[in-house]
């Protein structure tokens, strides 16, 4: 059973951001971890430079993590992804927005250290 301490040296995780979820979740591949997380449930949630696709956080005593693209229906604070066009326009302006929407480089991070969409969605 993996955690966060066991990423947290090798990933360069962000510090902490408090968020809440949206809607139930529901996790069920490993029979191990299987778990159901409810709606309005709070959570710390983790941005790693390492890996910027994924939101990763702990429930359960186990590790889980969700795509950034995921994390609007999902969580709150976090941004609807923009549209193609928004991130080409981004991308030739050199001023991006990251998943919380923080104004950033297109290759940056937030101060709460969540990566500008370019990166989270691997156009960067």
């Amino acid at each position: 059973m993996r955690t966060l301490n066991d990423i947290k040296p090798t990933h360069k995780l962000s510090a902490p951001k408090s968020v809440k979820t949206k809607k139930e979740m529901k996790w069920s591949k490993n029979p191990e971890s299987a778990c159901v997380i409810p709606a309005g449930t709070a959570l710390e949630i983790y941005f790693s430079q390492v890996n910027p696709s994924r939101i990763y956080f702990e429930f359960g005593g186990h590790l889980r993590a969700i795509q950034c693209q995921h994390g609007f229906a999902n969580i709150t604070g976090i941004n609807k992804c923009p549209s193609l066009k928004t991130l080409e326009k981004w991308s030739n302006d050199g001023v991006a927005k990251t998943i919380t929407g923080d104004r950033t480089e297109p290759d940056g991070y937030g101060c709460d250290g969540s990566p500008s969409w370019l990166l989270a969605i691997g156009v960067i």
